[in-house]
C-alpha cells in the first residue's frame, strides 16, 4: 500500500465568494477537489465552474442542516446539527423528510452531468446511522467513488482534542468497516476549521503511514487563511 494524500474543500456552491475562493485554490494552489452542495445560491455557478475545470475533482456535499433544503423552505430543526441528529434518530417523520432530501439532492447532482468522485456531508451528518442507510439506498452499493469516514486526527493533541478524536473514531469505525464504498483512512482539519496552517499540514504529511489521508479545507474568500494555506502548500510541497 502507498501513501495517498488529498486536499478537499467543502461547501462549493454555497456562495459566489466561496466558489471563487475554491477555484483559485485549485488553479493557483494545491487543492485537488471540492464537495458540491445542491440547491444553494451559488450552485449553478459552481456547476459551470466545475465543467470548465476538468482537473478539479468534484464530489457531493450532502447537507441536512444550516443550509437551504432542496425539498422545503427550511429545516424543521433550524441550523442545529445536534437537533438534526437527534430528530432524525428519534422521530420517524424526520427520517422520512431526510430520506426525501437525500434522494432529491442526489437526483440534482446527477442532473449536472458531473462525475461524483466522492461523498461527504455538511457537519459530517452522513455518518449518522439513518443518513448512511439512506445514502446506501439512494446511491447504491456500486458507487465507484470514496466516502469521508477517516479517523479524525488533530495537529496539536491536547486532552480535549484527544477525547473528541477518540470518540469520533469509535463512532465512525463501524460505519467504515461496513462501508460498501472505499473510505478515507484519516481526516485532518477538524481542529483547524477556517484556519489551516501550511507548516502544520507539511509536518503531518511527513509523518503519515501508508494509506488514504484527507485534509479538509473551508475557503471562504480568496484571501482567507484556508485559501492562503493552499497557495503556500503548492510551493512547499513542490520543493
Amino acid at each position: 500500500m502507498s501513501k495517498e494524500v488529498i486536499f478537499i474543500a467543502d461547501d462549493f456552491g454555497m456562495t459566489r465568494e466561496i466558489n471563487h475562493a475554491i477555484l483559485q485554490a485549485h488553479l493557483s494552489g494545491i487543492l485537488h477537489g471540492t464537495a458540491l452542495m445542491m440547491a444553494q445560491p451559488g450552485t449553478e455557478e459552481a456547476v459551470a465552474m466545475a465543467r470548465e475545470s476538468p482537473t478539479l475533482q468534484v464530489g457531493w456535499h450532502l447537507h441536512l442542516d444550516d443550509s437551504i433544503p432542496a425539498t422545503m423552505p427550511a429545516w424543521p430543526w433550524g441550523t442545529s446539527t445536534v437537533r438534526a441528529g437527534f430528530s432524525m434518530g428519534l422521530v420517524r417523520s424526520s427520517r422520512e423528510l431526510m430520506r426525501r432530501e437525500v434522494a432529491r439532492q442526489w437526483e440534482l447532482y446527477q442532473a449536472t452531468g458531473l462525475e461524483c468522485r466522492f461523498i461527504n456531508s455538511h457537519h459530517h451528518l452522513h455518518a449518522h446511522p439513518f443518513v448512511y442507510r439512506a445514502l446506501l439506498d439512494v446511491v447504491g452499493p456500486h458507487f465507484k467513488g470514496w466516502i469521508r469516514l477517516g479517523r479524525p486526527r488533530v495537529f496539536r493533541p491536547s486532552p480535549v482534542t484527544f477525547l473528541w478524536s477518540a470518540l469520533g473514531w469509535t463512532y465512525l469505525e463501524r460505519r467504515r468497516k461496513l462501508s460498501a464504498w472505499r473510505a478515507s483512512d484519516t481526516l485532518w482539519g477538524l481542529d483547524r476549521i477556517f484556519c489551516m496552517q501550511a507548516e502544520e499540514v507539511c509536518t503531518a504529511i511527513a509523518g503519515l503511514p501508508d494509506g488514504f489521508h484527507e485534509f479538509l479545507f473551508h475557503p471562504r474568500t480568496t484571501t482567507c487563511p484556508d485559501s492562503l494555506c493552499l497557495l503556500e502548500l503548492k510551493s512547499r510541497l513542490a520543493s
